[in-house]
């Protein structure tokens, strides 16, 4: 699925921001003309036909609800997924609870959006969940930022609202400066907090699963993959659903996530914005960019190691694990394709 960025103001300010190069840095929106190219770029090859709507906070936009309604009327879109925090969507809900919506709130601790936000983000869940009868269609999601994150209030919405998974990301450093630093420190540094977290999560029948930045495989051992036997004795169905998630599995890799901008250029994902950065009418479709992004970063990555540990790693060799996020050496990914440029360049050809 590709996304449409349609503004760069939000109504919060999370440290963690994984657009923070865009994010109230300027108060930039997407034009209704621009949006209608963004969607017919999208499904124009046929390919796709799901879309996904962020920001910033895409509530924001001043025309939001024309937005809303262009989805709606578009024939070539069956699903569009809206990223969120929720905490002014209620004015929207009529045209959200049209059926082509799903949507993903992103649901911070009172603690770091204060308790005011938090109560508007959970009015909106009881409008959306229980009034408007749309919980198949939403889903809660939390973005662990830090060792010792706070979780039991995602845990007591879920509970709340009878949810079985929940969508889970361990964010990454989002300055520049930390960028290409060993990635396995920073993972170590948070693991055991997300242990902790998902035991808590499958003890009340809730499956976590990876949106981004899951966990490499060499740095959980047997018996932390042993740990969760019991539940698969205790019950079946939650098992098959760990196993779906791939939270217990050893394939550690992301595919090209589009995020076209206001502007109508492309990036491979927010993390990677400054170097992916590409205009999208140099492409005939949504899938011949995606290959694009997999012929010039992708396949570069698995050629460079975050850490001692990457460098003889069958799994990297295999193309089997990027060894998490792509962010974290972004730099030396330019730098291979780029000496690989020069090399092809004095034969005669280029990448």
């Amino acid at each position: 699925m590709a996304n449409i960025m349609i503004t760069d103001k939000c109504n919060l300010k999370c440290s963690y921001c994984f657009a923070n190069e865009f994010v109230n840095k300027t108060e930039n929106e997407i034009s209704l003309e621009n949006f209608i190219s963004a969607m017919n770029f999208i499904t124009q090859d046929k390919t796709e036909r799901m879309i996904g709507l962020i920001g910033g906070e895409p509530t924001t936009h001043s025309n939001f609800a024309k937005i809303l309604k262009l989805v709606i009327e578009n024939e070539d879109i069956n699903i569009a997924t809206l990223y969120t925090n929720a905490i002014d969507i209620k004015k929207y809900a009529n045209e959200i609870s049209h059926p082509k919506y799903r949507i993903l709130v992103n649901c911070n601790s009172p603690d770091d959006i204060g308790q005011d936000n938090f109560n508007k983000m959970c009015e909106s869940l009881d409008e959306l969940i229980l009034f408007r009868y749309m919980r198949e269609r939403v889903t809660l999601g939390i973005n662990m930022y830090k060792p010792n994150f706070e979780y039991k209030y995602i845990i007591a919405l879920l509970k709340k609202y009878g949810f079985k998974r929940v969508r889970t990301s361990i964010t990454v450093p989002n300055t520049n400066n930390n960028k290409n630093i060993d990635a396995h420190k920073y993972f170590q540094s948070i693991k055991e907090y997300v242990k902790q977290f998902y035991f808590e999560l499958l003890e009340s029948g809730i499956v976590p699963y990876y949106d981004c930045n899951k966990i490499p495989t060499c740095l959980l051992s047997e018996n932390d993959y042993n740990s969760f036997e019991k539940f698969i004795s205790e019950n079946r169905s939650i098992y098959a659903n760990l196993r779906h998630s791939d939270i217990s599995s050893s394939i550690v890799r992301c595919a090209p996530v589009i995020d076209i901008l206001q502007d109508l250029k492309a990036v491979r994902c927010f993390g990677l914005s400054k170097y992916t950065k590409i205009d999208i009418g140099l492409f005939s479709g949504i899938e011949e960019l995606k290959n694009y992004y997999k012929n010039t970063i992708d396949d570069f990555a698995f050629n460079t190691a975050y850490s001692s540990k990457c460098v003889n790693c069958h799994n990297r060799t295999t193309e089997k694990c990027m060894g998490g996020c792509l962010a974290f050496k972004i730099h030396d990914i330019i730098n291979i394709r780029d000496i690989c440029n020069r090399k092809m360049l004095m034969k005669g050809e280029y990448i």
